[in-house]
């Protein structure tokens, strides 16, 4: 007995469920195929990163074990009044040494701080307008984070990694540097920043400093609400990414205060 052709054996069910099945392999193509790319310029860009400020890769060690310059020093607790008086002439000389010591300590510390800044400045002249550039390197240990970042936050740029928004001044200047990446497409590098929490470490190794923040805070909010990444007059950074996962309704953003930092010889 002759057969229908099978077009006319499918019924409408057995037509959704097949569409159905391509629509499921295609939306999980489209990310897949989004990390595939990222991976590529990723590696590129690292490259062309490396390759022209080897001196990221020569002070590797440094970015963990480093002698860092720190960003603030509290002041010592006045001595008592009545404990002076009570000091030999050999205390009071080893204290006015010790005075001194720490004066030229801070004078080379300040010394260091103006170094930064005039780095800082010098860096961003020299990628204003360079949007898709890599500019340097974000690491956040506790979370396995080492991913190469770039100027600009156009789509082209964050679709090859976590992209400053060059509105925002570079570590040294004072400011809060802001950076955003994605959290499920384009290698997702900031898939996990809902898992970071106050006092985690974050590097920012760029080819003039090597900066280091403690995390201070991560916090949800609308995209509206940038008042949250606004500059307040002191060294931060800011992460920041949609949330949550697969939606574009609010933003998490990860910031610390600055702790320290490296001068990296060029």
């Amino acid at each position: 007995m002759k057969r229908d052709p099978f077009w006319k054996r499918w019924t409408w069910k057995r037509w959704v469920a097949n569409l159905m099945i391509i629509a499921g392999v295609g939306l999980l193509a489209y990310p897949l195929g989004t990390w595939g790319y990222t991976w590529f310029q990723q590696r590129e860009l690292r490259n062309q990163l490396e390759e022209s400020n080897p001196q990221i890769t020569a002070y590797g060690d440094d970015v963990v074990r480093g002698d860092f310059i720190p960003a603030e020093v509290k002041a010592a607790n006045a001595e008592d009044t009545s404990a002076q008086a009570a000091q030999t002439a050999e205390e009071v000389a080893a204290a006015e040494a010790a005075a001194e010591a720490a004066a030229a300590a801070e004078a080379e510390r300040q010394a260091r701080l103006d170094a930064f800044r005039a780095a800082s400045l010098a860096y961003e002249e020299s990628v204003a307008g360079k949007t898709g550039e890599p500019i340097g390197k974000i690491l956040i240990p506790s979370i396995g984070m080492d991913v190469i970042m770039v100027e600009g936050t156009g789509k082209g740029d964050l679709a090859d990694g976590p992209g400053h928004w060059p509105e925002t001044p570079f570590p040294g200047q004072g400011g809060n540097f802001v950076v955003s990446g994605h959290r499920t497409t384009y290698g997702a590098p900031f898939l996990k920043l809902d898992k970071v929490e106050a006092g985690d470490q974050i590097d920012l190794v760029l080819p003039y400093a090597v900066a280091r923040y403690e995390v201070t805070r991560v916090i949800i909010v609308y995209p509206d609400e940038v008042d949250e990444v606004a500059q307040r007059g002191r060294e931060q950074v800011s992460l920041a990414a949609c949330h949550p996962l697969y939606s574009a309704k609010q933003r998490i953003v990860v910031q610390g205060d600055l702790t320290g930092f490296i001068l990296l010889e060029q």
